[in-house]
């Protein structure tokens, strides 16, 4: 079965095309339903897959690139997994240390946690690579270095505009002890 262009449908957060599917989505990051079940599925735990490095940062990769509309909840997930990317990609984390470092601005709790992170606004993710790019690699060893690109392309579409900000909070509420 071959697959033609208008059985295609763009995300409505990222812009990739995937075959058109109803369904459910995101209750806040912003996708075309086809999208957000293209994403549970690459990450459904019951799945063998083989371990790539960049694999621990899909879910920031697709969290940054489908912000959605302004709300405390965006606002926080986006910052965090911004901070995330900004960890691993110009601070020389390990990508293994994603976790670490996605929990760590929240180590104090809910205390004023709406009041840390302001809405930045997304950056256009046209011409970027997309989800939609990294699955049309048909096994894991063809998908790895798509999900590296991907991740990297997904970070430099925020940085340009954004990483002065994601750096400054990324000292405050990861680096620093004091919050």
């Amino acid at each position: 079965m071959s697959i033609q262009s208008a059985d295609l449908e763009p995300c409505t957060g990222c812009g990739g095309l995937f075959l058109h599917l109803d369904g459910p989505t995101h209750r806040y990051m912003e996708s075309s339903a086809s999208c957000w079940a293209t994403f549970g599925a690459m990450n459904d735990p019951s799945r063998s897959i083989e371990y790539v490095p960049f694999s621990a940062l899909t879910v920031d990769a697709y969290a940054a690139q489908h912000p959605g509309q302004p709300s405390h909840q965006t606002v926080n997930s986006v910052a965090i997994h911004l901070m995330v990317l900004f960890g691993v990609l110009e601070r020389g984390y390990e990508p293994e240390q994603a976790l670490w470092l996605r929990t760590r601005p929240g180590r104090l709790g809910k205390t004023l946690k709406h009041d840390r992170f302001h809405w930045l606004t997304p950056p256009s993710f046209t011409s970027r690579l997309t989800l939609a790019d990294v699955v049309a690699g048909r096994t894991p060893r063809e998908r790895s270095p798509m999900i590296q690109a991907w991740t990297e392309d997904v970070w430099a579409a925020w940085a340009a505009p954004h990483s002065v900000q994601v750096e400054a909070w990324f000292e405050r509420y990861i680096l620093s002890e004091r919050l």
